[in-house]
């Protein structure tokens, strides 16, 4: 009775254990997909991380560098930009920071991974940066200096509103016989008269080395016929003594000409918004000479119509500075100590006779380019007042006349086999111009009247451009004196300034050489709208980017 009682117990016992072990199986199983779940969303998390901070660095990359819309000078800027790669994308945008993030850029990337049934993961990062870029081409400056002559970059006294950049990197040659000097070359006597040095045959050991050292060849940039080279602590790459100055603004500039020119830039300075022309001096070789009442900058004051920025951005002279006032009548943001801070081969002084490759076409000078880019006049060019000439013109858009009032109008390139002549007649020299165009010479331009736009404004409308083979000679005649030039002037050899001519634009040469303090200012808008063929026309942009956060921000609906 007990056995029939107890018959399907045991199968009851394992319906219950099994039961059991299916529920605790399937827990097990279920946490174990729940637990997978979470790993492979925990995973796609940090790819998605990974994806936002490399979108970021992107970014960052981008305004370093060449961005999507082909600017390299960091004003790169993009509501939304998305980038693919293959398990997702992220999406990046970099605005201007506004209220106590204002002057600095805010890049936010959001990072996106994808995988099927299992949805889309997102992560942002938040990257506040500070943003500096400063355009260093060589026509971003009043003046800029080569190679410089006989251990100077500038002889003479001058009043300079802007930048100034002077290399004194010297002049290279040929150095046959390894004794790291250029030699003049000793004379001899011809004994067998073959026209070479034989062994034997006397010669002058000016040297004392013990044999006769022939002519080595150089590049004799700067036209003086000796080979000059790199300035040293013993030379002067400049010297400013006397009235002369170097500034940050246009305190000197005659109302006249300011009328002529776009007004310059601002900055807030010390919770003011101050003019500025964001001026640094730069000099790679040798000292910079302060004697007398001259300043490098002026000291900081407050207020002034219109309020303006006296101290200099910045100096960077490799040797400090010497004279009997020194880095006492230095007043610069960044102190007196700081050494050329641009290294080797970023920024060369333009040269006309080396090969150059324009449009893809190889010319075996920039000279040559200019040539074949311009409209060519056979024979050396006078023009003054009261004697018209022109017009002359060509199928490529060149062209230039001179009305008999002294007006002229100048468009492209006009290149000129021989020296330019631009002279006053008894006594008038008032000349004007119309246009953007550039009068190149083989030889020298002889400039001695004024020479400014016809209107406003310069050089955004118009802008005259002058390059000298040889040199610039400014206000150099008898009756020339107080005159007022705008445009870009290049010479490869010497630029001189005579009297106390007002001179706006930038001025480019190996060596200048100044009287009686002219006045030159530097346009900032310049290099935005230089006349065509000017040599080293091409932008050069040194940038750095400070983080000042980066942080992980709660993703946006998307």
């Amino acid at each position: 009775m007990l056995r029939r009682l107890s018959r399907g117990s045991a199968l009851v016992t394992a319906t219950a254990a099994l039961l059991v072990l299916f529920v605790m199986g399937s827990g097990v199983l279920t946490l174990s997909a729940q637990s997978m779940r979470r790993s492979h969303f925990d995973a796609m998390r940090a790819q998605a991380l990974t994806a936002a901070e490399a979108g970021a660095e992107k970014a960052l990359f981008y305004l370093r560098t060449t961005a999507p819309d082909g600017t390299v000078n960091g004003s790169w800027r993009t509501a939304s930009l998305t980038e693919q790669f293959a398990a997702g994308d992220y999406t990046i945008t970099a605005q201007d920071g506004t209220g106590p993030n204002s002057g600095k850029v805010i890049v936010t990337s959001t990072g996106r991974m994808r995988n099927g049934s299992n949805g889309t993961i997102r992560r942002t990062v938040r990257v506040v940066v500070k943003l500096t870029r400063e355009d260093i081409s060589v026509w971003n400056n009043a003046v800029f200096g080569g190679v410089g002559q006989s251990g100077r970059s500038i002889q003479g006294n001058v009043a300079i509103r802007g930048s100034m950049h002077l290399l004194g990197d010297g002049e290279s040659w040929s150095d046959l016989d390894g004794d790291q000097h250029w030699d003049a070359g000793e004379a001899y006597t011809d004994s067998n008269g073959n026209g070479t040095y034989d062994a034997g045959e006397p010669y002058t050991d000016s040297d004392g080395d013990g044999h006769r050292d022939a002519r080595e060849t150089f590049n004799d940039v700067n036209g003086n016929g000796t080979c000059d080279p790199p300035l040293t602590v013993t030379d002067l790459s400049t010297d400013v003594s006397g009235t002369a100055t170097i500034g940050n603004n246009y305190d000197i500039m005659p109302s006249s000409l300011r009328s002529l020119i776009p007004n310059p830039p601002t900055a807030n300075v010390n919770g003011e918004s101050v003019e500025t022309l964001n001026a640094k001096l730069r000099a790679k070789h040798g000292f910079v000479s302060i004697s007398g009442t001259a300043t490098v900058g002026q000291p900081d004051v407050s207020g002034g119509s219109p309020p303006r920025k006296e101290t200099l951005d910045g100096t960077f002279v490799s040797d400090g500075f010497a004279g009997n006032s020194g880095s006492a009548n230095v007043y610069s943001d960044n102190g007196t100590h700081m050494k050329y801070d641009l290294g080797e081969g970023l920024v060369a002084f333009p040269t006309l006779t080396e090969p150059t490759v324009k449009n893809g076409v190889s010319y075996s000078s920039y000279m040559s380019y200019l040539s074949a880019s311009g409209l060519n006049i056979s024979g050396s060019v006078t023009i003054q007042p009261g004697t018209s000439y022109g017009p002359l013109s060509d199928g490529k858009g060149n062209y230039l006349y001179v009305d008999a009032s002294g007006n002229m109008v100048v468009r492209g390139i006009v290149y000129v086999n021989g020296d330019i002549n631009i002279k006053s007649t008894s006594g008038n020299k008032d000349m004007r111009y119309l246009g953007r165009g550039t009068l190149v010479s083989t030889g020298s331009v002889y400039l001695g009247t004024n020479m400014i736009p016809s209107s406003a404004s310069f050089p955004i409308n118009h802008a005259l451009g002058v390059i000298a083979r040889r040199e610039l000679k400014i206000a150099t005649g008898g009756g020339d004196s107080q005159l007022q030039i705008a445009g870009a002037f290049y010479a490869q050899e010497k630029i001189t300034s005579a009297k106390q001519n007002e001179l706006l634009g930038t001025f480019v040469s190996s060596y200048f050489a100044m009287d009686n303090v002219p006045h030159m200012y530097q346009i900032p808008s310049l290099p935005d709208n230089l006349p065509p063929g000017m040599p080293g026309s091409s932008r050069v942009w040194v940038k750095t980017v400070r983080i000042d956060s980066w942080r992980e921000i709660t993703n946006p609906t998307s």
